[in-house]
């Protein structure tokens, strides 16, 4: 994807336009009533952009990080105190701080990462549930199958990891023992596909002792 194109997607209005323009808001719609999020519930969300979508969520506590400081600055104008939003990189001392979550979401973040990147921060999204709680997670994909523009539009994403969906099981596979994965290519204005993801009873415990 071009630089130009970069750019513009990092105006946090033409952006959430461009979203809806092509029915993307609706995957991320999807994706919350997957996650099946209850009032009071603590909510994590990770690479969460300008968080279009908040207003969608029941009231509790919720915290969101991204590295884009436009996203950030977007998000606090326009959601003030209903969250908590940083303008950086999740870590194991956030973790420390912030206690454990009953839902992390991811969407749209893992196709950004290599890999070594995944494994890493789906560690410490597994050290971030509370007992009983589900991280949600939905990627372009690339399958058998799939319609001409759909290829298209994944192969052209702005991520450089867009990854057939063995591909992404195999990373889930590795730190949560339940995986229920969805295949979504209906939903949005042009055909896309992604591949929504909820993992649940983190291998091994959610080692809280180390947060």
């Amino acid at each position: 994807m071009g630089a130009w194109l970069r750019g513009f997607l990092g105006n946090p209005g033409l952006y959430i336009a461009v979203q809806k323009g092509i029915g993307a808001d609706q995957i991320r719609y999807r994706c919350l009533d997957e996650a099946e999020l209850k009032p009071g519930e603590r909510v994590l969300d990770v690479g969460c952009g300008p968080a279009y979508y908040l207003d969608r969520l029941p009231g509790g506590d919720y915290v969101g990080f991204d590295t884009s400081e436009a996203y950030i600055r977007y998000a606090r104008h326009r959601h003030g105190g209903r969250g908590d939003f940083r303008c950086e990189l999740l870590t194991g001392p956030h973790l420390r701080e912030l206690g454990q979550f009953d839902a992390v979401l991811l969407f749209g973040l893992l196709h950004h990462l290599s890999d070594a990147q995944c494994a890493a921060l789906l560690d410490l999204c597994a050290r971030a549930l509370a007992p009983g709680g589900r991280v949600i997670s939905c990627d372009p994909t690339l399958h058998a199958g799939q319609r001409r523009i759909s290829r298209w539009m994944s192969e052209h994403d702005r991520g450089g990891y867009v990854r057939r969906p063995e591909s992404y099981d195999t990373l889930a596979g590795h730190r949560f023992d339940d995986v229920e994965t969805r295949l979504i290519d209906t939903l949005g204005r042009i055909p896309t596909s992604h591949y929504l993801m909820r993992m649940a009873s983190p291998a091994g415990g959610n080692d809280s002792d180390e947060l």
